[in-house]
C-alpha cells in the first residue's frame, strides 16, 4: 500500500467526524468546572496531561499488544485494560466508543478475519472492546505503522478532550488550538513511555482524574455522559 493510502486512512479514522461519540465525552474534565478547577488554558493543558500520562501506562501498552495478538489473547489484554480504569464512567467511556469505531471500521469493508472475529465478539458483549485495543486491531487491518496509529490514538483523544474544554471554559477557537499545539510533547513522551512496559505491567495512576469522575455522576447539570 502506497504511503499517502495509509495517512488518508489514518486521518480518517483519527479524525473528529470519525463516529465513536467521543464528543459526548468529558472525561472528568466537566467535574473539574464543576469544582472551580479549569478556568483557563493553563488549566486544561494541566488536566488534559493528568489523562495522558495515564495513557502511557495503560491504553498505549494495550494498544501496541493488541497489534499483533491473537482474538483469545486479545480478550485478555482488553478485560486487563477495562481493569485498569477505576471508576465506572471511564470504563463505560472507554468500552462504548471502542466498539462503535470497531464497527464502523468494519462498516467501510475492510477484510480482515481478526478485525471481524474481534468485532463480533465485542458485539456479544464477551469483552468490552476498549478503544485503544480497537485501533491496535485496526492498525494491521488498515496497513498502518504501529507508532502512526499509536501517535494518532493520542493525539485524537487529547483533541477531544481539549474540545470538551474549550465549551466548559469557555475558550475561543485559537486559544484552544494553542493548548493542543503545546501538548505535543506530552503525547510524544506518553508514547515513549509505553514502549517500556509490558502488558502484565499495565496501570493507570490518575487519583486526581478517578475522582473527579466519581463526582461527576453526581452533578446535577451536566453537558455529557463522563
Amino acid at each position: 500500500m502506497m504511503r499517502v493510502e495509509a495517512l488518508l486512512r489514518l486521518l480518517q479514522i483519527s479524525d473528529t467526524a470519525f463516529p465513536t461519540g467521543a464528543f459526548a465525552h468529558s472525561l472528568a474534565l466537566e467535574a473539574f468546572a464543576e469544582a472551580g478547577e479549569l478556568r483557563d488554558p493553563e488549566d486544561l493543558k494541566h488536566v488534559v496531561g493528568l489523562h495522558l500520562s495515564a495513557l502511557a501506562t495503560s491504553d498505549c501498552v494495550a494498544l501496541r499488544a493488541a497489534s499483533g495478538a491473537e482474538v483469545e489473547d486479545l480478550l485478555w489484554m482488553d478485560r486487563r485494560l477495562a481493569a485498569t480504569k477505576l471508576t465506572r464512567e471511564l470504563r463505560t467511556a472507554s468500552a462504548s466508543t471502542g466498539k462503535r469505531f470497531l464497527s464502523n471500521v468494519v462498516s467501510l469493508g475492510v477484510e480482515d478475519e481478526r478485525l471481524r472475529g474481534f468485532t463480533e465478539v465485542v458485539r456479544e458483549g464477551a469483552t468490552p472492546g476498549n478503544l485503544a485495543v480497537g485501533y491496535g486491531v485496526a492498525a494491521p487491518a488498515l496497513g498502518l505503522d504501529l507508532d502512526e496509529i499509536l501517535y494518532a490514538y493520542l493525539y485524537a483523544g487529547a483533541a477531544s478532550l481539549v474540545a470538551a474544554g474549550q465549551k466548559l471554559i469557555p475558550l475561543g477557537g485559537s486559544a484552544a488550538q494553542r493548548v493542543l499545539y503545546e501538548l505535543g510533547g506530552e503525547i510524544l513522551r506518553a508514547g515513549e513511555v509505553s514502549e517500556n512496559m509490558e502488558i502484565e505491567d499495565m496501570y493507570a495512576f490518575a487519583p486526581t482524574i478517578d475522582a473527579r469522575s466519581m463526582l461527576h455522576e453526581r452533578q446535577r447539570t451536566r453537558l455529557y455522559i463522563s
